[in-house]
């Protein structure tokens, strides 16, 4: 070796220990200054500390997993941060994943229409409303977006004519990437919300000590123990045998805490494959239930994290059973307050935020339960009432948004009781056609439209189509 080629190694070989020493500072400082909690006396600008507390958590949920796998002998090279379009990702993954089951036709032809550079058509007259409902909407916001170069809906045909944009990262999202940001979301506020401390890096590339180099999906520790996620849109027999063999023998995982999760195939298949591989096989319907095992907590049914779409009530159940189902008890002893609370938290940001956020301090003001507050937020979110800065509609309640539509009460009140609409009818179109029916939505929701006047005014703002 020549001298040359001493000093270019010498010199590499500094770097290394310069980082090696400045990463085990960052995490002595870490340990040292635990993240900021919010008081429950604090006044609503703590908001701001809790988005900065978000930020310090994910340098931290970084070093805890490259400490994890270090300790294993497994060599961490890179791993994917966060980026500033994250959050239109998100909105776009949550609301494909939250309706998958009826949205897979349109995700099916824009996967076709990417592999060929060619524009689709989909005629969607045989339909449900809900799926008419969910494939324009869908492609109102990619259009918005430029997911799609061009959108157009035909209401008398019920026809979408489209043409996605052929560019990267578009076509990552679409053949998988989606699936992946969706799942994590949804792990993500699945452990927020019952309170288990995580962290988790994404995608992170690593070396096992064999030398044999992977990259994994998702990788967390919830209460400091492992959980490994794999997403898998398809094509997932070649990999199954490989995953199972590196959990046990490089990861040294529990089956129940790595989980390979495979798109739209049949719960059974799930069960066999699972008794066939040594690791756990899911799918998008059952895979927080797995989940849930796995960590030791337990789901309220009316609120599992599914992708599943809210299950259709006979004519004849209560539309209080409908809108549990829903995830949208109308909660009217709680929700003036939840609603008055909200556009005050709202009018004192000095910056986006999420409702996520917004949610844990208004936890501390109202006397709803959680699963309660969840509800009543699920049906603001719903109606669009939150508006990012551009003043498109945030979906998510993970994606930061700036502002409400209005700040008259009246207003997100009516956008409320839409949502609850919209649920009833979604089950049975003829719903509000009896009048005994009507005075039960009044009596469960906490409203009165009974006047013939008021019942087609709100009938005209809810677009089934």
């Amino acid at each position: 070796m020549n001298d040359e080629s001493n000093h270019i190694l010498a010199a590499i070989l500094q770097e290394l220990k310069t980082i090696t020493a400045e990463l085990q500072q960052l995490r002595n400082e870490l340990k040292a200054t635990p993240p900021h909690q919010l008081a429950p006396t604090d006044p609503p600008t703590s908001l701001k500390q809790i988005i900065e507390s978000a930020n310090e958590a994910e340098e931290k949920s970084a070093l805890a997993v490259y400490d994890w796998l270090t300790a294993k002998g497994i060599t961490v090279r890179n791993y994917r941060e966060q980026r500033a379009d994250d959050a239109v990702f998100d909105q776009l993954a949550l609301f494909l994943g939250e309706r998958f089951a009826t949205l897979s036709r349109i995700h099916e032809r824009i996967r076709r229409s990417l592999s060929t550079g060619n524009g689709f058509t989909l005629n969607l007259a045989s339909q449900s409303k809900e799926e008419i409902a969910d494939s324009t909407q869908f492609c109102d916001m990619m259009h918005s977006y430029a997911f799609l170069s061009s959108y157009k809906y035909n209401k008398l045909t019920k026809t979408i004519y489209a043409t996605p944009q052929r560019v990267g990262k578009v076509i990552n999202f679409f053949t998988g990437g989606w699936f992946e940001r969706y799942i994590y979301l949804k792990i993500r506020s699945l452990l927020s919300q019952h309170g288990l401390p995580f962290t988790c890096v994404i995608n992170p590339k690593i070396t096992f000590p064999n030398g044999d180099d992977f990259e994994l999906d998702l990788f967390f520790l919830v209460e400091n123990q492992p959980l490994w996620i794999e997403c898998k849109t398809g094509d997932y027999q070649g990999y199954i045998a490989k995953y199972a063999d590196m959990r046990k023998k490089l990861l040294s995982i529990p089956a129940s805490r790595a989980i390979l999760v495979i798109l739209a195939i049949p719960n059974d298949l799930t069960t066999n494959l699972t008794n066939l591989y040594d690791i756990t096989v899911a799918n998008e319907t059952n895979v927080f239930e797995k989940i849930a095992t796995a960590v030791g907590i337990a789901i309220d049914p009316p609120h599992q994290q599914s992708i599943v779409p809210p299950v259709a009530v006979s004519v004849s159940s209560p539309v209080s059973a409908l809108l549990n189902k829903a995830g949208l008890r109308p909660v009217p002893e709680h929700r003036p307050r939840v609603i008055n609370e909200l556009i005050t938290i709202v009018k004192s940001l000095d910056q986006p935020t999420t409702m996520a956020h917004i949610k844990a301090v208004l936890a501390e003001r109202v006397g709803a339960s959680k699963s309660q507050l969840q509800d009543m937020l699920n049906a603001i979110l719903r109606s669009g009432c939150l508006r990012d800065d551009n003043g498109q509609p945030v979906l998510s309640f993970t994606t930061p948004f700036t502002n409400l539509i209005s700040d008259d009460p009246s207003v997100i009140e009516r956008k409320c009781l839409e949502s609850y609409m919209r649920a009833v009818l979604l089950a049975n179109p003829t719903y509000f056609q009896d009048l005994n029916n009507v005075s039960e939505f009044e009596r469960v929701v906490g409203c009165n439209i009974s006047t013939t006047k008021r019942l087609d005014e709100t009938f005209l703002n809810i677009d089934l189509e």
